[in-house]
């Protein structure tokens, strides 16, 4: 198969986080004469029950990826995709498959390829640091970035790098910490379990960078990679010990890694406004625009799902898609 470019579309990290939607990863690919498309989703039961029929829907692994083109001949895209979206469609009715929901991938942008097939919806935006440059640390950073780094190196804040999951509960304490400061969504809690097993499913491609300060975790972040992008996944932090600047340096840390390791970018994520002035600091380029897309593949049976759960009065978001779940 032709390589798989980011972590987001490798089945491992698919199969890995199908448990967050509650559903199994499947795959659908087609491949002919003309191109290659590669297209992993989560595969989930409609909570309706209607009837006999059981119906499903579909939703892309947690993160940023959706249907990729992996090969196309020239000037010949259009008709892939159109080849594409009309295979899916049999598949969809063939497994009761009544509406899907990608979450595009910003940096490979994906999305152009597919806009002509899905609704696509703008769901803010993401950062990333060029690490092409020459010195990242004078290029990209900010130079108020650049005196938070030095803070750390003045406060003695120590790195550690952890490539096995060895110190997982520290990281999951300090995540904790975090979370509830934040009071952020369950769909982005993750057990201590599960974060260890994570570094069976995805050996080689994850570890974590801790600061510590004289003998204690102050700040960690998990990082993903595969092919030429490293990715800030998870971050955890004990607002205690904020004024070492722990966190800048891992920051720091990951983009000499991601230069002495190949890579070309290192994706910081999205954020609320607070930590989007933080991860704006390291870096001066433009912000990828992070977008979704969503489609009724079976119109009848959706329509039909909605208007049961309307006749339930069981709908509290009408803006939510598929609108049978708000």
């Amino acid at each position: 198969m032709t390589k798989i470019p980011d972590i987001y579309f490798l089945p491992e990290w698919g199969k890995s986080y199908e448990s967050k939607d509650g559903g199994e990863l499947k795959i659908f690919e087609l491949e002919n004469e003309v191109g290659h498309v590669f297209y992993q989703f989560v595969l989930r039961q409609v909570p309706v029950e209607n009837g006999n029929a059981i119906y499903f829907d579909t939703i892309t692994p947690y993160g940023f990826n959706g249907p990729l083109i992996l090969r196309c001949e020239p000037d010949k895209k259009e008709e892939l995709v159109a080849s594409f979206n009309a295979e899916f469609q049999k598949y969809c009715e063939k497994n009761n498959i009544v509406a899907e929901y990608i979450r595009f991938n910003p940096w490979l942008k994906n999305k152009s390829d597919f806009e002509k097939i899905y609704d696509i919806e703008d769901n803010g935006s993401t950062v990333f640091i060029d690490l092409t440059v020459n010195d990242f640390f004078s290029e990209e950073f900010s130079s108020n970035s650049r005196k938070q780094v030095r803070r750390a190196w003045k406060n003695n804040v120590e790195i550690e790098y952890d490539f096995t999951g060895a110190s997982i509960q520290e990281f999951h304490r300090l995540y904790n910490i975090m979370a509830k400061r934040n009071n952020i969504n369950n769909y982005y809690l993750f057990t201590e379990e599960f974060l260890a097993d994570s570094f069976k499913r995805l050996e080689g491609k994850q570890f974590i960078i801790s600061a510590k300060h004289e003998g204690n975790y102050v700040s960690a972040a998990l990082f993903i990679h595969h092919g030429d992008y490293l990715h800030y996944h998870l971050s955890a932090n004990d607002p205690e010990y904020f004024h070492l600047a722990g966190n800048s340096l891992i920051v720091y840390e990951a983009c000499r890694w991601g230069t002495e390791n190949g890579k070309k970018e290192l994706h910081l994520g999205g954020a609320n406004n607070s930590l989007y002035r933080f991860k704006s600091g390291f870096t001066k380029r433009e912000t990828l625009e992070f977008e979704v897309g969503t489609k009724v593949r079976i119109e009848e049976a959706y329509n039909l799902l909605v208007d049961y759960k309307k006749s339930k009065s069981e709908i509290s978001d009408t803006n939510y898609f598929p609108l049978y779940r708000g």
